[in-house]
């Protein structure tokens, strides 16, 4: 479990730059994270956590900004250059 969880985390490090992707595979990692650590597999089960965590802190960041961005006016999708 643990060690699918550090899996995850990796392929999920560079799959938070697509939001919705990012946020299944922390959650899925962080359970995994959280069922190796239960079955004794601490070290792993923590860098797991680590890494999902990460990857859920920064897919959070790109929406709140995306959002940001988009409902201030920034950037109108629909006006073409």
């Amino acid at each position: 479990m643990a060690r699918s969880s550090v899996k995850i985390g990796i392929i999920m490090l560079a799959a938070w730059i697509v939001p919705l992707l990012g946020i299944i595979l922390a959650g899925a990692g962080l359970v995994q994270a959280i069922l190796g650590y239960a079955a004794g597999q601490r070290e792993l089960a923590r860098a797991g956590i680590f890494l999902n965590s990460l990857g859920l802190i920064l897919s959070l960041i790109l929406i709140t900004v995306s959002a940001y961005i988009y409902l201030s006016g920034a950037v109108n999708p629909f006006v073409r250059i």
